[in-house]
C-alpha cells in the first residue's frame, strides 16, 4: 500500500508541472508586454516642454501668413522625447527661410497660436511664443539670421518674373546676406537686377538659384544672399 500511494502522489506531481509550466510562461510574456507598454508609455504620452533659452528674430519676418515680429521667442515641443529642442530651433530656422510659405511635407502650420505638426495627429512638432519678458533668457536657443542680416528697405519687382525656376510676383522683396563678409547689400541688390534683366534664366559665373529658399549661392559654400517676400 505504502508502494501504491508513493507512486500515485508522483503520479499526481508531474501533470501539475507540466501544466504549471505553460501558465508561468503565459504570465510571463504579459509581464513583459505589460513592461514594455509602460516604458513606451512616458515617450508617447510626455507633456509638453518649454526649451532652455530663447530663439531671437532679429528683423520683422513672417512664415507664409504667419507674421513673425523682430524679438525673443520661446519655443515649447510638444514631446521632447519625439523631437528635441535643438531640432526645433533648425526647423524654425528652416521655416524662416522658406521663400513661398508653404512648409516642406508633412510640416503644416495650425492654430490656435503658431503651431507646427509634423503632419495630422502626430505628437512631433513645437509652438512658438514672444517672450513676455521681452529680454533674452540665457541658455541659447538660436537666432535668425544666424550669420548674415537683412539688408536696409526693401527691393521692387515691377512685373511678374522668374529667375530660372524661381517664380518672383510683382512686389516688394527683402534681401538677406548669407554672411556678414564677401558681400555688400549694394552688391546683393545689384547682383538681383541682372539675374532678373538675364532672358535665358541661366545665371552667369558659378551663381545657382534655390527655388524652395530663394537664394543665390556663388559656387559650392561660397558667398550669397536670399530673397523673400516682404509684407
Amino acid at each position: 500500500m505504502m508502494g501504491e500511494g508513493t507512486l500515485g502522489i508522483a503520479a499526481g506531481r508531474r501533470p501539475l508541472v507540466a501544466a504549471g509550466r505553460p501558465i508561468v510562461l503565459f504570465a510571463a510574456a504579459l509581464a513583459t508586454v505589460a513592461l514594455s507598454l509602460c516604458l513606451r508609455a512616458p515617450a508617447a504620452d510626455a507633456a509638453p516642454a518649454k526649451c532652455a533659452g530663447t530663439f531671437r528674430v532679429l528683423h520683422n519676418d513672417h512664415i507664409g501668413t504667419l507674421s513673425v515680429p523682430a524679438g525673443q521667442y520661446v519655443i515649447t515641443v510638444r514631446n521632447g522625447a519625439l523631437l528635441s529642442c535643438r531640432s526645433a530651433g533648425k526647423l524654425f530656422t528652416r521655416f524662416l527661410e522658406d521663400f513661398d510659405g508653404k512648409l516642406p511635407p508633412p510640416w503644416y502650420l495650425t492654430g490656435p497660436g503658431a503651431q507646427f505638426r509634423r503632419g495630422p495627429g502626430s505628437r512631433i512638432g513645437f509652438s512658438i511664443t514672444r517672450n513676455p519678458r521681452g529680454g533674452n533668457t540665457p541658455g541659447g536657443g538660436g537666432r535668425h539670421p544666424s550669420n548674415g542680416s537683412f539688408c536696409p528697405g526693401t527691393f521692387r519687382v515691377l512685373n511678374r518674373d522668374h529667375i530660372g525656376r524661381l517664380r518672383l510676383a510683382a512686389g516688394p522683396y527683402y534681401v538677406i546676406l548669407l554672411q556678414k563678409r564677401g558681400l555688400t547689400c549694394g552688391q546683393a541688390s545689384a547682383l538681383f537686377t541682372r539675374f532678373l534683366n538675364s532672358t535665358s534664366g541661366v545665371l552667369p559665373g558659378r551663381w545657382n538659384v534655390e527655388p524652395q529658399t530663394g537664394r543665390f549661392v556663388r559656387g559650392r559654400g561660397g558667398v550669397g544672399f536670399r530673397v523673400k517676400p516682404a509684407r
